[in-house]
């Protein structure tokens, strides 16, 4: 355990150092964060006015500050993409990493949250002038502000866990492309990303009550918001350490069968 900690706060300090040298490029995927969620909300709070104030519970400022923390949440939940396993796979780069003593899932683990880091320095700031420019409603909740921490990790591990495992059958195409963009139609209509899951139609909220990712996106934001009882969210960490259970089987389960079945590529 001290060595797979000691490999993940090495891979993080690196990543923190590497990002210093490629600042253009963080800014990029900053922007596109932002852009998305601004989207976001202009549309949902111009639907809000145009319906007397109030969609699916939501009213204007609480639309605002709905987008304004997804941003946040976003960021800290972010997984693995499985196009970056193919891309090292079709490369050869996966071959030196399988020699390694630690298991490429921590020192990937580490590589991502030394990007949330970077991420999360410039992030705060905009979110603070997102909040002057839209005046989202929001009244804190304490408890719920401090259950925010272990409901954020739990959404972090689940999900980065569930695209790291799907990231791993590249072991048998070496192109997982097609199946990646069917999860994230899935995903993106059913984790509250493009709109609260409550403004969404009843068969939607349906589906989205058996699938994964409303705990690793959903929950916590509105944790973060403040919109949950105390039962609720104990039923929401509940549905997340039974969810990350089963996906830690499914990973190793996968893992197994894919590096029995894994060919090097490259050279």
């Amino acid at each position: 355990m001290r060595q797979l900690v000691n490999a993940l706060i090495a891979q993080t300090k690196i990543t923190i150092l590497a990002s210093f040298q490629y600042r253009v490029q963080e800014g990029i995927q900053l922007l596109g964060l932002l852009t998305e969620s601004v989207i976001y909300l202009v549309v949902w709070t111009t639907i809000a006015r145009a319906s007397g104030g109030e969609v699916g519970g939501f009213t204007v400022g609480e639309f605002a500050s709905y987008f304004i923390a997804w941003t946040f949440v976003r960021n800290a939940t972010t997984g693995w993409s499985p196009w970056g396993m193919e891309w090292r796979i079709r490369r050869g780069e996966f071959n030196a990493l399988l020699l390694r003593p630690v298991h490429p899932y921590w020192t990937d683990m580490g590589d991502m949250l030394g990007g949330k880091a970077i991420q999360t320095i410039t992030l705060v700031p905009t979110m603070a002038l997102l909040v002057w420019a839209f005046r989202p409603e929001f009244t804190p909740v304490p408890w719920s502000l401090l259950a925010l921490v272990p409901a954020l990790l739990l959404a972090f591990l689940l999900r980065y866990t569930l695209m790291y495992a799907l990231a791993v059958t590249a072991f048998w195409t070496t192109r997982v492309t097609a199946l990646f963009e069917v999860w994230y139609a899935v995903e993106f209509f059913t984790s509250g990303r493009v709109a609260p899951l409550s403004v969404l139609p009843a068969w939607a909220q349906s589906i989205a009550g058996v699938l994964p990712f409303q705990w690793m996106f959903y929950f916590p934001l509105e944790l973060l918001l403040g919109r949950l009882t105390q039962q609720q969210a104990l039923q929401g960490f509940l549905m997340q350490a039974l969810w990350l259970v089963g996906v830690i089987v499914l990973m190793r389960v996968v893992w197994r069968a894919a590096i029995r079945q894994y060919g090097a590529v490259g050279g």
